[in-house]
């Protein structure tokens, strides 16, 4: 299998929505930990403070619905996952 060593990929977080509002970001961070993790058969994930911020832009309880996300490994098995921004 080909080694993924920068990947994009949208993660969709609709799911995480349909719980309580209390702690929303908190299991949308977790979330992209897992997947991320699942999919690349990670020992530990990064998570840049950008990208839990834009989870969150609108408050802790109103989440965005997908976010697209760019995977970088760091080392073995340590991946960095940072916020896709798009160049015009």
């Amino acid at each position: 299998m080909k080694e993924k060593d920068n990947f994009e990929m949208v993660i969709n977080l609709r799911k995480i929505k349909t719980g309580k509002r209390t702690k929303r970001s908190k299991r949308a961070v977790k979330f992209v930990r897992k997947i991320v993790a699942r999919h690349f058969n990670a020992d530990k994930v990064v998570i840049d403070p950008l990208l839990a911020k834009s989870i969150s832009k609108n408050g802790n309880d109103k989440i965005v619905s997908k976010v697209r996300v760019v995977v970088s490994k760091i080392g073995e098995k340590i991946y960095l996952v940072r916020l896709a921004i798009k160049s015009r």
